[in-house]
C-alpha cells in the first residue's frame, strides 16, 4: 500500500454507561491498552496514535508505550477528535486515516483489512465494516446499529431499527443474507474526512443519532466490507466481563 496510513484511537474519559471507560481494567490492563496492543499486533498501519483530551488518559497511555496527542475537550464526536490529529502538521503526509474505536479490543485483522481495502482498492471515500446479524433479538435491539448495502457493497442506510424488514415471513440470518450489524471502524481518505467534519449534523443523523448518516446524506460513498464474524466492543460492565474472558482465552492460546 503506497499511501501512508495513520491510525488514531480516540479516547474520551467521559462515559455514561461505564465510568472512565478507557482506563477500566480488564485482565490486568486498561481497556485502552488492549485496543492499542491489538491494533499494533494486526500491523496494517504506518503510524498509530492515541487522541485524548484527558491528561490522566495521556499519562497512562504513555506509560504503556503509546504515542499520544492531546486534543481539544470541545469535540462533539470521536470523528472530530480524529480530524484534529489527522490535519495537524506532524501527520500531513498520511493520505489514509483510520478511526479505531477505543472500546474494541477484539478487533479482527479481517475487519481492518476489509475497511482499508474499501478505500484503497475499492475506490470509496470512506470504508467501514459489517458482520451478519445472528438472531431476532440482535436485529430488533436499538443499541445494535444495522446497515443495508447495495450490490457493490455501498452503504445505503444505517439504522437502529430492524432493517431490512421483510414484508412477509421473518429474516433468515446468515452470511449470504442482507441483515448486517455495523462494526464501528472507519477508514477515510483525507479529503473525505475533511468533508465529513465540515458538514453540519444532518436531518437523518439527528433522528437516528448516528453520525455516519451525515456523509451518507451528503453523497459521500461509504464502502462496507462484510466479515464472517466480529466481536462486540465494551459499553457496559457486562461487556467488560465478556471481553475479559475472551482476552484471557486469547492470551492462553498465544493469540495476543
Amino acid at each position: 500500500m503506497s499511501d501512508q496510513v495513520l491510525g488514531i484511537i480516540p479516547a474520551r474519559i467521559a462515559s455514561t454507561r461505564l465510568p472512565q471507560k478507557p482506563l477500566h481494567r480488564i485482565a490486568g490492563r486498561p481497556l485502552l491498552e488492549w485496543v492499542w496492543r491489538r491494533v499494533r499486533a494486526i500491523d496494517l498501519l504506518d503510524t498509530l496514535v492515541i487522541a485524548t483530551d484527558s491528561d490522566e488518559v495521556a499519562s497512562v497511555a504513555r506509560d504503556f508505550g503509546a504515542d499520544v496527542v492531546l486534543t481539544s475537550a470541545d469535540h462533539p464526536s470521536g470523528t472530530d477528535r480524529v480530524a484534529e490529529v489527522a490535519f495537524s502538521a506532524p501527520f500531513a503526509d498520511h493520505e489514509i486515516i483510520v478511526n479505531v474505536q477505543g472500546d474494541e479490543p477484539l478487533l479482527s485483522s479481517l475487519a481492518l483489512q476489509g475497511a482499508l481495502d474499501c478505500v484503497h482498492g475499492g475506490g470509496w471515500d470512506i470504508g467501514t465494516c459489517a458482520t451478519p446479524l445472528q438472531d431476532q433479538a440482535e436485529w430488533r435491539d436499538p443499541s445494535v446499529v444495522k446497515v443495508v448495502t447495495g450490490a457493490r457493497g455501498r452503504a445505503l442506510y444505517f439504522s437502529r431499527a430492524p432493517i431490512p424488514h421483510p414484508r412477509e415471513g421473518e429474516p433468515r440470518f446468515g452470511i449470504e443474507g442482507p441483515w448486517l450489524r455495523h462494526v464501528g471502524l472507519y477508514v477515510y481518505r483525507r479529503g473525505a474526512l475533511r468533508s465529513w467534519v465540515d458538514l453540519e449534523p444532518s436531518r437523518l443523523e439527528r433522528v437516528e443519532l448516528l453520525e455516519q448518516l451525515r456523509p451518507l446524506e451528503a453523497g459521500l460513498g461509504i464502502g462496507v466490507a462484510v466479515v464472517p464474524e466480529a466481536e462486540g466492543g465494551v459499553d457496559t460492565l457486562d461487556d467488560a466481563r465478556r471481553v475479559e474472558a475472551r482476552l484471557i482465552e486469547w492470551e492462553r492460546s498465544g493469540y495476543v
